[in-house]
């Protein structure tokens, strides 16, 4: 069957690859002119010539995903997040320090994370791995973490999970609520070992950053 809109996905092709409408007419053989018409709303008529510009924009379409793909696999794997949220994010062009380090850039702590696309999951800032057993069955060790910057530190929802450095620059997920004063907060595990993993209170001077878990991304065996 003919797709009609063909049209809008030509000119949708051209805005994505520059290419000229010239160009295209010599590489399909069709007439300049009726690839404007086309894109300008005009339906195809011809079986033949329709299939000729189908099969061209398969093709090209094809290889823009595949550059796209290219490009994304050449950026830097990890960025750079400084604990501010009002200083932009930058990749860490070195690839030196793994996920979850936190570095020291001109006087102010950086959290080094793992680069993601993924807007379906909203704000999220990177990724980091979870280490231990002290958020089982929560956090699995060795799944990972999707996290974002607070607007302000001291705003926290209680009973909601967060990724906590203290001041000796170590990380860990937490639920965390309110403490017994207003200077500080408490960590509670998710492990039923509260024992081996008891609450944790932690005043504001003892902690170097708070970020928000957005998500948790297990690998499916």
């Amino acid at each position: 069957m003919m797709d009609y809109q063909i049209g809008h996905r030509l000119k949708a092709f051209r805005q994505r690859s520059n290419i000229k409408m010239p160009a295209i007419a010599a590489a399909t053989g069709l007439a300049k002119e009726t690839l404007y018409k086309w894109e300008k709303g005009t339906r195809p008529s011809n079986l033949n010539d329709y299939f000729k510009l189908k099969a061209y924009l398969d093709k090209m379409e094809h290889q823009l995903e595949i550059n796209r793909l290219d490009m994304e696999d050449q950026k830097p794997a990890t960025m750079r997040l400084p604990f501010s949220r009002d200083k932009l994010a930058v990749p860490q062009t070195d690839g030196k320090a793994a996920a979850g380090t936190v570095t020291v850039h001109n006087n102010e702590p950086e959290l080094i994370v793992d680069r993601i696309t993924a807007p379906f999951l909203g704000a999220v800032e990177g990724v980091v791995e979870v280490t231990g057993e002290s958020m089982e069955p929560t956090f699995r060790n060795g799944c990972r973490i999707a996290v974002s910057r607070l607007y302000d530190n001291r705003i926290i929802e209680p009973g909601k999970y967060y990724y906590i450095i203290d001041y000796n620059y170590h990380g860990l997920v937490r639920r965390v609520y309110v403490g017994e004063d207003e200077n500080s907060i408490k960590l509670i595990s998710d492990n039923a070992d509260q024992i081996r993993y008891p609450p944790i209170e932690r005043n504001w001077q003892q902690i170097a950053g708070i970020f928000k878990v957005i998500a948790s991304i297990t690998k499916h065996q």
